[in-house]
């Protein structure tokens, strides 16, 4: 019986991933998403760039001031987008947030804070 050596197939992989992120690297921008607040908040972020849009962070805890960095796509303008919403960790005074961000370059940094009253 021959056994399976998974060095060469573990190598094909990485290659085949690495190839593919840098693809899409090519067609992406970096973007900082930046909790603006003190507060601690649950952020989901939209990659709008191309329909359907594409789920980058769902409800991931951002606490206050600080930022994360995301991969959006190049729309059909050439410039990124995406859609982002965000809901206070404060369940005694939950707060909600959102906004669309169109035309961003890369490198920008977006702004995210829950300042309103949520509503189902």
């Amino acid at each position: 019986m021959r056994s399976f050596n998974r060095l060469p197939s573990a190598l094909a992989y990485c290659l085949l991933a690495s190839a593919s992120v840098a693809a899409f690297a090519q067609d992406a921008f970096m973007i900082t998403i930046r909790n603006d607040t003190s507060d601690n908040l649950l952020v989901t972020v939209y990659d709008q760039s191309t329909p359907p849009a594409r789920v980058v962070i769902s409800r991931r805890p951002l606490y206050g001031n600080a930022s994360i960095a995301v991969l959006v796509g190049e729309d059909n303008s050439g410039k990124g987008h995406l859609y982002w919403s965000a809901m206070s960790l404060d369940s005694d005074m939950r707060m909600c947030g959102h906004n669309d961000n169109p035309n961003l370059n890369d490198g920008d940094t977006v702004k995210v804070y829950a300042d309103s009253d949520c509503t189902e």
